[in-house]
């Protein structure tokens, strides 16, 4: 499940991330400060304290996926023709960028913890599969207009 989890996380962000898309990139940004806030419920001091934080390992997080997954589609254009040992690299190149996604995170959860409460945290992490799964939907709802268009 996580790494399907992942590779959602990791096409989106292949979206989001294209020059054309900084616009997009934006509003969502906007948007996910506007549902945290709603939802976590920060007093001013703590607010002043996790926006930082959080933002920073987001950029992270962000370029993370979409620099290394962006080489590896661009490197992976031809997946039927893929050797093993091809492969075998390709998911070596995966495991590490999950580390990296994972310690990006851990480090983010060590620095929330210095300035939240535990429910908090807790409240993000909900809040943050809420929001994807709603900017998921979003998504597939307008491209699937898109399509039925003449």
């Amino acid at each position: 499940m996580k790494i399907y989890t992942t590779i959602l996380f990791v096409l989106f962000g292949v979206l989001i991330g294209n020059a054309q898309d900084r616009h997009i990139k934006e509003k969502i940004k906007k948007l996910k400060i506007a549902y945290f806030t709603e939802n976590l419920d920060l007093t001013e001091k703590e607010a002043q304290q996790f926006w930082p934080i959080y933002n920073a390992y987001d950029d992270k997080h962000h370029e993370l996926r979409i620099r290394e997954m962006s080489k590896i589609k661009r490197e992976v254009k031809d997946m039927e023709n893929l050797s093993e040992a091809e492969a075998s690299q390709i998911l070596d190149r995966l495991e590490v960028i999950e580390r990296q996604l994972y310690e990006n995170e851990r480090d983010m959860m060590q620095k929330l913890r210095k300035i939240l409460p535990a429910i908090k945290i807790i409240r993000l992490k909900k809040a943050e599969r809420d929001f994807n799964k709603k900017l998921m939907k979003q998504f597939r709802d307008k491209h699937g207009k898109r399509k039925s268009m003449p």
